[in-house]
Order: C-alpha cells, then sequence, then structure tokens
C-alpha cells in the first residue's frame, strides 16, 4: 500500500571536484552555497541532545583521523573556511555519529560472467532524509575515487583508479558502539585514498583502530575479493574477520555469517536474510552466465524477491543501487529504487562540476512489520 501524503522530493547531485584536498572542500562548500545553502547547517549543527567538542578534544580526533586519513581535515578545513565556521563545528567533528544503513553488497567473479568481467554490486535503504552527494573526487597526489558521501569527506561506498571497490552494510546496528577509533565512513575514504588491492586494505584495516559494526566488501582488479566482517561492542570484544568467496560469488546484507562472529550476531532481523537468501540463490541460478543485463535485473527485483525495497518512512527504501565494472574501472548507479527509475553511467575523468537528479519512488506501508523485523 502506497503512503504518498506529503511525500517529499528525492534529488540527488553529482558533485566531481579536483584540486588539492583543502580546494575540494572548498569547492564542496561552494555548490552548497551556490545550490543548497539550506544545506549547510546539517553540517554545522550538533545531533539532538549533543553539543560541539570542546577544542582539545576535537584536536585529538583530527589528528587520528588525519594518522589514518591523511588530507581529510585538510577536505574540512576548506569546507569550514568557505562556509566561515571553525572546523571542530563541522558535523564529522562535533558529533559521535552512528548510521544505520541497511544494504545489500555482492561481488561475481569473472569465472561467473558470460562476459569475463568482474562486477561488484551494491544496494542502499534507508530514510529518504539522507546525504544523496555522488562524489567523482581527483585531489592531487591521491587516485581519483568515485563515490557516495557521508559526514562529507567520508565515503560509505567507492571505486578508485586502481579498480579497488570498497562497500559496506551495517550490522548490529542497534547495538552501541564503544571504545575508540575511526567510523566506517572514515575508513572506506582512507581505503580508497591509500590502497590498489584487497591485500593493502586488509593491511591498513588491521592497522588503523576501526569502531564500528559493518561488513565491509572489498574487491579489486586483480580479481580479488573479501568480506571483512567488524564488531565493535567494547574497548574488551572487538573482532575483524575475513570472510572470502564461495564459488567465486560473495554477499553480504545486514548480518554476519562467519561462524567466528557468530557471538557478535544480534539484531539480525528476517528482511536481512531474505534479502541475502534471495540474491545469492539468484546468483547461484545464473552463474556462470551472469552479465550486466541480469545484475540490474537482479537489483530492480522487489523484496521479498530481490533487494529493491520502498519502504522509506520504515528506513528500508532504495536510494541507490550501484554495479561497479572492476574490470573495465566503470560505475553505473541508478539513483532511487531501480525498478522506478534509469541507470546512469559514470567514470573517473567527468568535467568538473555538479548535475542534479530527480527521481520517482513510491513509499510503501510494510505489510507485516512484525515478520519483516523479527529477530532471527
Amino acid at each position: 500500500m502506497e503512503n504518498s501524503d506529503n511525500k517529499e522530493p528525492m534529488i540527488f547531485d553529482i558533485l566531481v571536484t579536483e584540486g588539492t584536498h583543502y580546494e575540494v572542500g572548498k569547492q564542496r562548500a561552494i555548490t552548497f552555497k551556490e545550490h543548497y545553502p539550506e544545506d549547510i547547517d546539517y553540517y554545522i549543527t550538533p545531533m539532538e541532545g549533543q553539543d560541539f567538542l570542546c577544542p582539545s578534544e576535537a584536536h585529538k580526533r583530527m589528528m587520528m583521523i588525519d594518522k589514518i586519513c591523511p588530507g581529510f581535515t585538510e577536505e574540512i578545513q576548506g569546507f569550514a573556511d568557505e562556509i566561515n565556521t571553525e572546523p571542530e563545528k563541522i558535523l564529522c567533528y562535533a558529533n559521535s555519529f552512528h548510521t544505520a544503513p541497511n544494504c545489500c553488497q555482492f561481488a561475481v567473479l569473472p569465472s561467473n560472467t558470460s562476459d569475463g568481467h568482474f562486477y561488484v554490486g551494491r544496494s542502499y535503504e534507508y530514510f529518504v532524509r539522507d546525504e544523496r552527494s555522488l562524489c567523482i573526487t581527483r585531489v592531487k597526489g591521491k587516485p581519483k575515487h568515485m563515490g557516495f558521501s557521508l559526514q562529507n569527506a567520508g565515503r560509505m561506498d567507492g571505486m578508485n583508479e586502481h579498480g579497488l571497490v570498497v562497500t559496506m552494510s551495517s550490522t548490529a546496528y542497534l547495538k552501541p558502539l564503544e571504545g575508540h577509533g575511526c567510523e566506517f565512513w572514515i575508513a572506506i575514504r582512507a581505503l580508497l585514498d591509500r590502497c590498489k588491492d584487497v591485500y593493502e586494505a586488509r593491511c591498513l584495516l588491521e592497522e588503523m583502530h576501526v569502531c564500528t559494526n559493518a561488513n565491509i566488501l572489498v574487491a579489486d582488479a586483480s580479481n580479488n575479493a573479501s568480506i571483512f566482517e567488524i564488531a565493535s561492542f567494547s574497548s574488551h570484544k572487538k573482532k575483524i574477520t575475513e570472510r572470502k568467496p564461495v564459488g567465486d560469488l560473495i554477499l553480504a546484507t545486514n548480518h554476519y555469517v562467519s561462524n567466528e562472529m557468530q557471538e557478535f550476531d544480534e539484531y539480525h532481523f528476517w528482511h536481512s536474510e531474505m534479502r541475502y537468501t534471495a540474491v545469492w540463490n539468484t546468483l547461484l541460478r545464473e552463474a556462470p552466465n551472469v552479465d550486466h543485463e541480469k545484475i540490474m535485473n537482479l537489483m530492480s527485483t522487489k523484496y521479498p524477491f530481490g533487494p529493491c525495497c520502498h519502504f522509506y518512512s520504515s528506513g528500508m527504501g532504495t536510494l541507490r543501487s550501484m554495479i561497479f565494472d572492476v574490470t573495465d574501472k566503470k560505475l553505473k548507479v541508478n539513483f532511487g529504487p531501480p525498478d522506478m527509475n534509469e541507470w546512469h553511467s559514470f567514470d573517473f575523468d567527468e568535467p568538473v562540476g555538479i548535475q542534479e537528479v530527480v527521481c520517482n519512488y513510491e513509499d510503501v506501508i510494510i505489510d507485516d512489520p512484525d515478520q519483516f523485523w523479527r529477530e532471527m
């Protein structure tokens, strides 16, 4: 049943920037000032019930982030300078912000594709009111990359010019994070900026202090793929496990799969199991003849037979679907639910500037919420 009363528009922007980290940050702020001035408050307002960090605490976080992801703080400084505020008042420092997106991510290695290409698919489900910015970023001295932003300079997913793909899905997301470390959106930006392959990504993830509950999928141009299952329940109870493909397929939704992570597998909901099973069965059925068209069809298939969801008011609406062609280093994005919108193609050399995409969607009420949200 559709619930379309007072439905807000779903508008995405595609922002292409280049230069130093500082210049990229300024360009992003200029874009907001010229096109989305009403959104600037989001980036300089603490979450409800929180306050700005004191300068000493903000400095400690900046030092930690800059060690993990060099240049990140310069990008925030450029943004802050352009809107005439202190960097410690920018959202990513001001808040202990945790997000709980519901996603599906999978990798299909060339042995299972009819064209011999390596594909990574990713869908992202959440509320309509979320960051909706695809960033194609060319920072001097760093690999070009394209992916969706979170907390301004952070990334939720992406691919760099080496062919390294990084995507994520939340796990145990009602379980509070404890301990110290960077959130996944800093870790993903660091991987895109610093790594060429799965081996380097593994080493960096093991080296950095990460504080997140997530499945992070990493794939590279040498046809390697892994999912790193990470739990950060407390400073004394943290774990990261690497899961490899089975039959040259690998998949994650919003729960842990590895036996080693079962003690952390809390808030494992029915809908996550259903999406995992639907995608896995489809890939098994189509292998070894998976191709670009079949992946698009899979991602456009509605829940419970696929990952496409329209439950926006429940935080389970598909905001975007992505297909990374690791072999050709190309990206296709469907903004909004893919059963109602067109696919768009991107590469690393898009011209500097901004575009907008307005999407169609319908907000549907979940028929049986007790079953949908049932813990497994």
